[in-house]
């Protein structure tokens, strides 16, 4: 269902703003998309290394760390298909707006389509694509954020058996060297 959201919703909107919107509107919009894309872009190449970097033993178990190796591949590939996408999407706009003038006086594509709604299409889909995307990061975060809090807390819990079981032979032990008759009550005859 989210694979169909993803590429749907952002086929809807390029088909929206190749239909009712003129190129002149993303021309006007081109500084404010690539300085949002760029902050994405900037903000993925920071956020990439601290994902890598996540990856700390803190008592995991084989499985769970293979657990946890496996949830952060599958975040650091996330993040570079965002980076990818938010790059694609800003070479896009800086395109688009550079072919403003361009295909404004071109023959219409196919069916009477302009090639002005063509290149509204492109940076309306590739941007809203990146704008989905984005939904997905802050789902991530937060599964890694839980995943991590799991893994930590079964460590917490392994750590504090241990001392209980470390405590338990340390009693059993000072119990062997005690004689055995120590503590009787002995009753005058």
């Amino acid at each position: 269902m989210r694979l169909i959201v993803g590429f749907f919703v952002p086929l809807l909107f390029g088909v929206a703003a190749a239909l009712w919107t003129p190129l002149a509107l993303w021309y006007d919009m081109k500084e404010g998309l690539i300085a949002f894309l760029g902050f994405l872009a900037a903000s993925l190449m920071q956020v990439m290394p601290l994902t890598a970097n996540f990856l700390q033993s803190d008592r995991l178990t084989p499985m769970e760390a293979t657990r946890l190796t496996a949830s952060l591949t599958k975040q650091q590939q996330y993040w570079m298909g965002l980076l990818s996408a938010t790059i694609a999407a800003m070479v896009i706009v800086i395109v688009g707006a550079a072919l403003k003038d361009r295909v404004a006086d071109m023959a219409p594509f196919f069916w009477r389509i302009s090639w002005s709604a063509v290149v509204c299409f492109f940076v309306a889909a590739s941007v809203s694509f990146v704008l989905v995307k984005m939904l997905g990061l802050f789902k991530g975060m937060m599964s890694l954020h839980h995943l991590r809090g799991e893994l930590v807390i079964n460590a917490a819990k392994r750590e504090a058996a241990e001392k209980i079981a470390a405590i338990q032979t340390k009693a059993e032990s000072i119990n062997s060297i005690v004689p055995e008759d120590y503590g009787r009550i002995v009753h005058p005859n």
